[in-house]
């Protein structure tokens, strides 16, 4: 029998693949699923558009700010100063509240609840508070850990959270859901001694290993297919990435390569980070702009190899397994990784596709990168390894089976 399932997330759906692919997995099976979400840029509106038309679930914006009546532009001008005054009492006076983590909070909470739905699925801050609510209205949740929330981000990031807030919601919800999912098995057993909360689920921040097949074949980044290229991406090319030692680390490296950097620089994070480079190895340095996630693989595949160098400068990085290693094992590319304990988790399953060096380590990371750099050889061995280790052990098909059967067995129980 079909049953209702909302997906509670309250950010754009372009920016949270995440709660995409669960939204798809679940209608899969023929449940009606809702998702739950915002739109915040109208510049992001065809995108926006692209992605959620023809899908077999329905998308509800509980805050638009594209739209331009006069109602909506006074509620959301309402809503921006409250959100505001709350954060500058968050900072003065340690008062928290809910519209710290997003004027949609209470939008969220409201819209949820008159969908009545047999179970609610929780991701992103904005959620916590909203899935307390539903928990105490005597409604069913899961919650989806993408990230410890509480100890995400700068300490100068943190300092404007109610973390307190979000404490008591992470505790409540891990130990009161109906089941949990979370990342990596690293921070799955983090939360488990923090909170004394059942080990959650891993679901892998993959995506389906059948694109593969359907990639554009053309090359469109490097200039000189001669030689080996390194690739890194992310939303944002900034500080804290690892980026710094791996500029440091190529100046070690007497080999020809380039390096590929995918992302939106930070104002002035480039002419800082390539300071202090040699103008034959900044000739070597590329920057291009984001592409959807459907391109992204395409442009993946023509390099060689792939980059992480993520750093612990807090828990949730730290244990978590990024996005970056499986699309570097869905391109086929060998994978140089920093030694945070979640890609040492990946690493220790694939040694040969993963090679791990100690994070902030520029010479360390030279001599990780130096043999995939001069021996084609080594170079497609870690990339049969990359692809071997997705299809057996990491790869979405299989990470959605394990969702599928969790949920499934919930609502088919008929305990919703």
């Amino acid at each position: 029998m079909p049953r209702r399932y909302v997906i509670v997330s309250g950010f754009q759906v372009i920016n949270n693949p995440r709660v995409v692919k669960e939204a798809d997995a679940i209608a899969e099976l023929g449940h009606e699923v809702i998702v739950l979400a915002a739109i915040h840029r109208a510049q992001d509106l065809p995108r926006i558009d692209a992605m959620v038309r023809d899908r077999r679930w329905q998308h509800i914006p509980v805050m638009d700010l594209t739209e331009t009546g006069l109602v909506n532009r006074l509620r959301s001008t309402w809503l921006r100063a409250m959100a505001r005054l709350m954060r500058e009492a968050g900072q003065r006076f340690g008062y928290e509240h809910p519209m710290q983590l997003g004027y949609e909070a209470g939008s969220l909470l409201r819209t949820a609840r008159r969908l009545n739905a047999d179970l609610y699925s929780l991701h992103l801050e904005k959620a916590l508070w909203v899935g307390t609510r539903l928990v105490n209205d005597g409604r069913a949740v899961r919650i989806d850990m993408e990230d410890w929330y509480t100890d995400d981000g700068l300490p100068v990031d943190q300092a404007k959270r109610p973390l307190n807030l979000m404490r008591r919601a992470e505790s409540f919800l891990l130990n009161n859901a109906v089941h949990a999912t979370t990342t990596s098995h690293a921070l799955a057993d983090a939360l488990v001694r923090a909170y004394g909360c059942p080990k959650p689920g891993v679901i892998h921040n993959s995506f389906p290993s059948e694109e593969r097949l359907t990639t554009d074949g053309r090359i469109v980044d490097r200039r000189d297919t001669g030689i080996p290229s390194i690739t890194w991406f992310s939303q944002t090319i900034g500080p804290g990435r690892g980026l710094e030692a791996l500029m440091q680390a190529i100046m070690l490296i007497d080999a020809p390569f380039e390096l590929h950097l995918r992302g939106t620089p930070r104002a002035g994070f480039m002419q800082e980070l390539l300071a202090d480079v040699s103008p034959e190895v900044r000739n070597r340095v590329h920057v291009h702009p984001q592409v959807p996630q459907a391109e992204l693989l395409s442009r993946l595949s023509e390099h060689d190899i792939g980059y992480c160098g993520e750093l612990s400068d807090c828990a949730s990085r730290h244990l978590t397994i990024t996005n970056k290693v499986f699309e570097y094992m869905r391109a086929g590319l060998a994978i140089v990784a920093s030694d945070t304990a979640g890609q040492s988790e990946v690493a220790g399953i694939a040694p040969e596709a993963v090679h791990i060096f100690p994070q902030g380590d520029a010479r360390a990371l030279a001599e990780a990168l130096r043999p995939l750099i001069v021996d084609a050889r080594e170079r497609t061995t870690a990339a049969k390894a990359s692809v071997a280790a997705l299809e057996q052990h990491f790869s979405w098909e299989l990470s959605k089976a394990r969702l599928q059967r969790q949920v499934n067995d919930f609502l088919e129980a008929g305990n919703a």
